[in-house]
């Protein structure tokens, strides 16, 4: 599941792309993902690209927004006009021609990002795409989403924070909402609550997700399945400076790949080569050189961490 750095790194590419580009046609192909009426948007320039928590938010010029949440398994991919090239036909007589972008060229402009699932490698739009959007400069934008848990919604702007999901949102923890005697205060709410379960709750704090949950929590030297109510003030603070810290090193680095999945430049994310605890069970630990990672499952979800540096 994408999290709060490779939504941003999603959300900055397809800006940098798309931004006072208009959608003339979305074909929508499976209707339950899809709320609004797509045509409200048509021609509509694109004025910016928000993101808030993991759901990315399209505002046109004037009163309309098209909001997409990948949610588990949803997948965004821009691809670019297709190019145009000059060929020799039989008689030498030079034509025009439409070459499509190859999927493997890693130049070929696309932004690709989201849930990392090997059945999205087929050609596109393939069984999984269920929403495409077609751009005023020949562009396309595919949502594809495995188990169809994703949607896209068009609504009138200013009713955008009324969305119960937004309104339900913690604070950005790279925001000024988000602060040490906040997160104290939340933590003190739910006393019996695994720190581990806290961090992934959306109404704690918003984009926050299991891979830098875990990285935040090693930083922090905090094991994943303490109770809330026992950490001490000093490792409240120690881990908001790590949560903070942990999102600011992914974000550098474009956040984290795994199998086949890339970041919203078309690249690799690199963070997991730069990760503690996450995906490295097994492991010795690269910050005691003493303990070796585990991984266990709490509240449903698979947690990485050393044993002996953690507390």
């Amino acid at each position: 599941m994408p999290e709060l750095p490779e939504v941003e790194t999603i959300r900055k590419g397809l800006e940098s792309r798309l931004l006072e580009k208009s959608i003339v046609a979305v074909e929508v192909r499976a209707p339950k993902l899809f709320v609004g009426n797509p045509e409200d948007v048509y021609d509509l320039p694109i004025a910016g690209i928000a993101r808030q928590g993991k759901l990315l938010a399209f505002r046109f010029q004037g009163d309309s927004v098209l909001t997409i949440h990948l949610k588990m398994t949803g997948q965004l991919i821009w691809k670019p006009a297709e190019k145009q090239v000059e060929v020799e036909d039989d008689v030498d007589n030079a034509e025009l021609e439409f070459e499509a972008s190859d999927d493997d060229d890693e130049d070929d402009g696309a932004v690709v990002g989201g849930h990392p699932e090997k059945a999205y490698l087929e050609p596109l739009p393939h069984k999984h795409t269920h929403v495409i959007l077609r751009f005023d400069d020949g562009s396309t934008l595919y949502f594809n989403d495995l188990r169809k848990f994703g949607r896209l919604q068009v609504l009138p702007a200013h009713t955008l924070s009324d969305l119960p999901f937004l309104q339900s949102l913690g604070p950005e923890p790279l925001e000024g909402g988000f602060t040490r005697d906040y997160l104290a205060e939340r933590l003190n709410k739910h006393p019996k609550q695994p720190i581990k379960s806290f961090l992934l709750d959306q109404t704690n704090i918003a984009g926050l997700g299991n891979i830098y949950a875990d990285e935040s929590l090693f930083r922090a030297a905090i094991l994943p399945d303490r109770l809330t109510g026992s950490l001490k003030s000093g490792e409240v603070r120690n881990l908001f400076d790590a949560i903070q810290e942990t999102l600011e090193v992914a974000l550098r680095h474009g956040g984290s790949s795994s199998r086949d999945y890339v970041n919203a430049v078309g690249e690799k994310g690199t963070f997991l080569k730069v990760a503690n605890v996450y995906h490295r069970q097994g492991q010795l630990c690269n910050r005691c050189l003493v303990g070796t990672i585990e991984r266990k499952k709490i509240g449903g979800r698979s947690s990485h961490f050393c044993p002996k540096c953690q507390f």
